[in-house]
């Protein structure tokens, strides 16, 4: 088929990166063209227009109806996620939804409804170059995960609406969700969550500390710090497999080091500019649609997520272990 040719829903933060990304990087240009953005605001409107893009909608549903598309991207605030993606599902186009699929639960499971293979949810970390070489790893003579862990200390984000609950549905939903993905990617379906959450923050209406505990249909332990109320920034992640051992020092790059019974097999201190994992999404993306292969992130992974951190926050509600079947 000729070049895809891609609608964005929402230019704004995350949405202006894949603006950008789509009319600059080469890899992208020769496989999509993105022909439409739909954004509220005129400063991103006026950012796509000074990148070349023509076609400029306020409105969502005009672009819809008036663009002969292949797919659209949806990256606006999380509560919005729902009618969006669901009305281009109808339309029979390819879906990219930022993460989380919505603020609920239901919101996940209405777009899975419609999916019908054309879903992809943005779990960006699958596509960064460190968690992509720990799943390698993984594969090929760590084996099976035992326990894994993340700590995470932080500040609330600036972006408005991700301190409206209403609108982002929460800290857990909307950033802790990262690193939910990632522990499900490497160890399997949740069956059981044990959390707490605290709002420390005045100027929050979410919850900026949780401490959560998952337990895998396959056995495995999971345990997550995370807080938006920290005094400074701090992170560590790792795990511990069958047999050997997994320890990084940040986030999203920064010293590592993978060991098999006791001998180290990898090192070093990883460097790869953030935006590669963003590329590699949307290639995957494009390529899926050309192929009609299913995404490596979809609906039903999405569904998954969405139901352990429904029962996060009932854990957290109720003081006890909560079921991701319930």
């Amino acid at each position: 088929m000729s070049k895809v040719k891609v609608g964005l829903i929402g230019a704004g933060s995350m949405g202006g990166l894949h603006l950008r990304l789509l009319k600059t990087d080469p890899r992208l240009r020769e496989v999509s063209d993105l022909v439409a953005v739909c954004d509220v605001d005129d400063a991103a409107l006026k950012r796509a227009e000074g990148l070349g893009v023509k076609r400029l909608y306020r409105d969502y549903r005009e672009m819809l109806e008036r663009e002969e598309l292949d797919a659209v991207i949806v990256a606006t605030p999380p509560h919005l996620h729902r009618e969006q993606a669901v009305e281009a599902l109808r339309k029979g186009l390819y879906v990219l939804v930022e993460k989380p699929m919505g603020v609920r639960l239901e919101d996940a499971l209405e777009i899975a409804r419609h999916a019908d293979g054309r879903v992809m949810v943005a779990f960006s970390l699958r596509y960064h170059g460190l968690y992509r070489l720990v799943a390698k790893h993984l594969r090929e003579g760590l084996g099976d995960v035992v326990m894994q862990w993340h700590v995470a200390l932080g500040k609330v984000p600036p972006t408005p609406w991700v301190r409206d609950p209403r609108l982002s549905g929460g800290m857990v939903n909307e950033n802790t969700i990262h690193v939910l993905y990632i522990f499900y990617w490497y160890a399997g379906k949740v069956r059981e969550v044990f959390a707490r959450t605290w709002r420390v923050r005045d100027d929050v209406k979410i919850e900026d500390n949780a401490l959560i505990t998952l337990t895998h249909e396959g056995g495995a332990a999971s345990t997550i710090l995370h807080s938006w109320s920290a005094s400074h920034r701090w992170r560590k992640w790792g795990l511990q497999a069958r047999n050997g051992t997994v320890t990084c020092e940040a986030y999203l790059g920064g010293p590592y080091k993978v060991s098999i019974r006791g001998e180290v097999i990898a090192e070093g201190d990883f460097n790869e500019p953030i935006e590669e994992m963003y590329v590699r999404q949307l290639k995957h993306f494009i390529d899926c649609i050309i192929s009609g292969e299913r995404p490596e992130t979809n609906e039903e992974d999405g569904v998954h997520i969405h139901k352990v951190i429904d029962a996060i926050y009932r854990s957290a509600r109720e003081g006890r272990p909560a079921s991701t079947q319930a």
